[in-house]
């Protein structure tokens, strides 16, 4: 039963549909397909976004957990594991933790079985394999970083999982090495990838954006100044951007169009959809309304803030999420990397500095977020107010987009803020009881308090 319980893990890893659908899309191939040319790389690169899409990884769940772990979402529905969540009372055997960690776990065979073939391939340059490459090791970086933020320790995976049981069996590696692999995948993919911003794909501007994010997380792990340096160079360099910048409406960035603020959104269409709209609107409105605001966030605005009603409606007296609001085909694309982060990775870094503060220039971040919520300006001079109004900035502005939860974990605020989280053991998921029954490595374990 064990040697069973591997092979269908390694199934499910291997040859799992990349779609909310279950349907194999015609413009991705297998991972285990052979792939001998420039064409078949591209094919195998959208097969590995095509995965993103997944309902148990971008298209819902990882999403969402983002907030119902936190104070914006509150559970509304029907699906008890669900609850478990919002109540951060989850139990190993949660079938949400399970699907999250395998959808994850697909993305990275699905990168790691494309990567190992590119070498291969004469008719590619050097320079197309690199580019091509980057793109991939950058999807790499970002999986195995949303592994750690959510379950701590994990298996780094940098090739194709075999059917054998050295492959499948595999130990948790600590934090810091996992987010080495993270920074390494991350520097190559800066150092080759296009600057050019494409819809739905990396590229260096988003390379850059998420190792700000990583930095920023890391000087809260290790209390080392220098990430806030890193954080606070790849922010700007994305601020610099010349493509790039700030909608002036914020509505537009939830419009269904193509905007100026998206650094790297995962897109979907009409085969491709995501379920965010049918489990957040009302069920008079055709959805499940599994989960809804929650009165914390609905009162946390100001009367002048406008991110609310956009971000928020109501069917009579029952508030629901409108940030997606395509119900009828779910093409809502979710973003990964806004604009917006990086003047807030970096006006926070800039206050996590213990000299060398630039007051005016933490201001003129701030406030760039500010002034487009419909807000007054702040003139506060004060460190530790500027830090809960980065925040507090960070909650409201990206509501919904599965933030809130990181980032009371990684500044150590959940325990404080939050009234269901009494001990930092709730702050990481359980690892999943199959991935324990099925694994015989002395180095996978459950994390404390499971």
């Amino acid at each position: 039963m064990k040697r069973q319980s591997i092979i269908t893990a390694f199934l499910l890893l291997a040859f799992a549909s990349c779609d909310v659908l279950n349907v194999d899309p015609n413009h991705s191939i297998p991972a285990d397909q052979a792939i001998t040319n420039a064409a078949e790389v591209e094919r195998g690169i959208i097969g590995c976004y095509d995965a993103m899409q997944s309902g148990a990884y971008y298209g819902l769940d990882y999403f969402v957990f983002g907030d119902l772990l936190a104070d914006n979402l509150r559970f509304s529905g029907v699906t008890i594991s669900y609850a478990e969540i919002n109540n951060n009372n989850i139990l190993a055997d949660n079938g949400l933790v399970e699907g999250v960690w395998i959808a994850i776990y697909n993305v990275l065979n699905r990168v790691n079985n494309v990567i190992v073939q590119i070498p291969e391939i004469a008719s590619m340059s050097e320079t197309e394999k690199n580019t091509a490459l980057a793109e991939l090791y950058f999807i790499r970086a970002l999986a195995h970083y949303d592994l750690m933020r959510l379950y701590g320790p994990v298996p780094i995976r940098t090739s194709p999982s075999a059917g054998d049981e050295a492959s499948l069996n595999v130990p948790r590696e600590s934090i810091e090495v996992v987010l080495q692999q993270v920074n390494t995948d991350l520097d190559f993919a800066i150092q080759h990838m296009p600057s050019a911003i494409v819809r739905g794909r990396a590229s260096k501007p988003a390379a850059q954006g998420l190792k700000a994010r990583v930095a920023l997380h890391q000087h809260y792990l290790t209390g080392q100044e220098p990430f806030l340096e890193t954080a606070i160079n790849n922010a700007t360099a994305v601020i610099n951007h010349p493509n790039l910048e700030l909608e002036s409406d914020y509505s537009i960035l939830f419009s269904g169009t193509a905007n100026r603020e998206s650094i790297f959104e995962i897109d979907y269409n009409e085969q491709d959809w995501n379920r965010m709209a049918q489990y957040f609107f009302y069920t008079s409105l055709s959805g499940r309304y599994e989960f809804a605001p929650t009165e914390f966030y609905l009162n946390s605005f100001a009367a002048s803030d406008v991110r609310k009603d956009i971000s928020v409606k109501y069917y009579g007296a029952n508030p629901y999420v409108y940030k997606y609001n395509d119900i009828e085909t779910g093409t809502d694309n979710v973003y990964v990397l806004r604009l917006a982060e990086m003047y807030l990775i970096r006006a926070e870094a800039e206050l996590r500095k213990t000299s060398d503060q630039n007051l005016e220039a933490i201001r003129s971040d701030i406030n760039m977020i500010r002034e487009r919520a419909g807000l007054l300006p702040t003139t506060s001079s004060n460190i530790a107010a500027f830090l809960l109004e980065v925040e507090s900035q960070r909650q409201k502005e990206f509501a919904f987009e599965g933030h809130r939860w990181f980032d009371l974990v990684r500044t150590g605020r959940a325990v404080e803020v939050l009234p269901n989280v009494n001990n930092t053991n709730q702050t990481l998921f359980p690892i999943p009881l199959n991935e324990l029954l099925a694994n015989d490595n002395p180095g996978m374990y459950q994390n404390e308090g499971y």
